[in-house]
């Protein structure tokens, strides 16, 4: 079974930057923050939901998400000067869902995620993400 250490993800940058989501503790999600944005809404996460086969229910279920939020970007707007506290403007989310049957073989399970690796490193996923380029 694995256990939750630091989880590392590079950005896009001109110049790559590795951001290190650090666990935290949750009662109900197993959850990861990025803290490199000193503003707490401003934090990236990456959550994990999970659950196990069970007599009713033959799948096991894994569910990953990466929340990005940008912040807005404010000015001073009062008389005094005083700069209101950054809030959230929007928040870019990726969703990576896997459902796997108690009884598929290890390679099926293999087979399924260097599939889904493959697709997304596709060009028309890259066009998509990067231009808005929507398949038709």
């Amino acid at each position: 079974m694995a256990i939750r250490s630091t989880i590392t993800l590079t950005d896009a940058a001109s110049t790559p930057v590795n951001r290190a989501y650090l666990p935290t503790n949750d009662p109900n999600v197993i959850r990861y923050v990025d803290r490199t944005q000193g503003i707490a809404a401003g934090q990236n996460a990456l959550t994990l939901d999970q659950r196990m086969a069970s007599k009713g229910a033959p799948t096991y279920k894994m569910t990953w998400k990466l929340s990005c939020p940008i912040l807005d970007v404010t000015s001073p707007s009062t008389g005094s000067g005083i700069q209101p506290a950054p809030s959230v403007a929007y928040t870019n989310l990726a969703t990576l869902g896997l459902v796997i049957h108690e009884r598929s073989t290890q390679q099926e399970r293999k087979d399924l995620l260097a599939q889904m690796r493959d697709l997304i490193d596709e060009a028309i996923v890259t066009n998509q993400v990067h231009d808005l380029d929507f398949v038709w």
